[in-house]
């Protein structure tokens, strides 16, 4: 019995080192309100802001992620990276994601843009009604390069899109190069 325990505590060791997130590591930056966010696979870093009050890294189905909240939760910046090269799909994704709880959507950008680094992207933004009343805003860049798909997204109410919570954004997406 007890060389039974053993040996499933050795496999479910293994098993759960086999399931481990690759996820980024953080660097500092040169100014200190914000990190390097680098990943090694795709090979990109971006620019983030070092005052969330959480970071999450998740895995789900192939999809690569960093959530940051800020505000209590109210405004959240993700990082996302997958496999794929349809920029649409994914994009499209977004609308569903957030469908329940938004309504009288207005897009505001849906085209390509050259960042700051020179890296083309296409940028979607839309303003909406959410579930709350309140003006909401969704940001969004795609970064396409070889197999992968590597985007950003800024979701919070349109008032709130000012100051720092607006220089997270820019910098973000200014920040953004391929390694």
């Amino acid at each position: 019995m007890r060389r039974a325990l053993i040996v499933g505590a050795l496999i479910s060791i293994l098993i759960l080192q086999a399931q481990v997130v690759q996820a980024g590591t953080f660097y500092l930056h040169d100014h200190p309100s914000y990190w390097w966010y680098v990943v090694d696979d795709p090979a990109f870093s971006v620019v983030l802001p070092s005052t969330a009050d959480n970071y999450i890294e998740r895995s789900i189905f192939g999809m690569e992620s960093l959530l940051m909240t800020f505000k209590e939760g109210s405004v959240t910046m993700e990082v996302h990276w997958q496999p794929g090269t349809d920029i649409e799909s994914v994009r499209n994704s977004l609308d569903v994601r957030y469908k329940p709880v938004v309504k009288n959507l207005t897009v505001l950008s849906n085209q390509e843009i050259t960042t700051s680094n020179n890296l083309k992207c296409h940028f979607y933004a839309y303003e909406a009604t959410g579930a709350n009343g309140k003006k909401v805003m969704l940001r969004s860049v795609f970064f396409q390069k070889g197999r992968h798909v590597v985007y950003l997204t800024y979701f919070l109410e349109a008032a709130q899109f000012e100051g720092d919570l607006r220089e997270y954004w820019i910098r973000a997406v200014n920040g953004f190069e391929w390694n």
